[in-house]
């Protein structure tokens, strides 16, 4: 995508590489533009989990997006469970206290392991969703106009970044017209045509869209919806 709509490229050859390719790609007078390019990056990368030492070999110990050969956790505020684990097995290490008998049997910390990463996982879901139910529930009974940032393009529509929300959210062709507007996708440029006049929507393309409110006849809750604002499409 950078390419094809910036003439840019990331180097993943390493992590230094990648940070480095990285901070050169901006676009003069956008400040935004980095920090989408960083958003769009990490979600391609696999995230880091946890696991026993003795699971995996030494070369599968590395991070890469800390640029490390071997990484261990140490504290976090937000992940307890796995401060007790590891400090626990510090503890043995350095010899102030026994080894826990909950980590001398390799299948329970493998468990404890699975489970750790499965809730950190819930949790950065959870931390998504609450976003756009606080978005949601601000918007209840009004819409918002805002600025936004087309992260990728599908056949029905495209998704957007609210850079004043931190919101990402979907714009459905469909919902653009009573009737059913003619489209277009062009993937070799990341790229789709609305409407009779051809509007052309692609990657990286600044946007204006309304953001309300609206509940689901599912669940009763309140989601956001998106509605392309400009350019106009006929």
């Amino acid at each position: 995508m950078l390419k094809a709509r910036r003439n840019l490229s990331l180097d993943v050859s390493s992590s230094k590489a990648l940070a480095t390719s990285l901070d050169a790609c901006v676009v003069p007078g956008d400040s935004f533009f980095n920090t989408l390019i960083r958003i769009l990056a990490t979600r391609c990368m696999l995230a880091a989990e946890y696991f026993p030492a003795g699971t995996f070999s030494r070369p599968d110990f590395r991070h890469y997006g800390l640029a490390t050969d071997i990484y261990t956790h140490f504290t976090s505020p937000i992940r307890r469970y796995a401060d007790v684990v590891v400090h626990r097995q510090l503890a043995a290490a350095i010899g102030y206290e026994e080894l826990h008998p909950s980590l001398r049997n390799r299948t329970a910390l493998e468990e404890a392991c699975r489970n750790i990463n499965y809730r950190h996982r819930m949790g950065q879901m959870a931390g998504r969703a609450s976003v756009e139910y606080f978005v949601g529930q601000s918007l209840k009974g009004k819409t918002q106009v805002e600025e936004a940032y087309v992260m990728r393009v599908l056949k029905n529509g495209f998704a957007v970044f609210v850079p004043r929300f931190g919101l990402e959210g979907l714009v459905n062709v469909r919902d653009l017209s009573k009737v059913e507007l003619p489209t277009e996708f062009l993937p070799e440029e990341y790229a789709i045509k609305i409407g009779k006049n051809g509007i052309k929507i692609a990657a990286f393309d600044k946007v204006t869209v309304s953001v309300e409110a609206v509940r689901e006849e599912s669940t009763g809750k309140q989601k956001v919806k998106m509605l392309l604002v400009k350019p106009e499409v006929d």
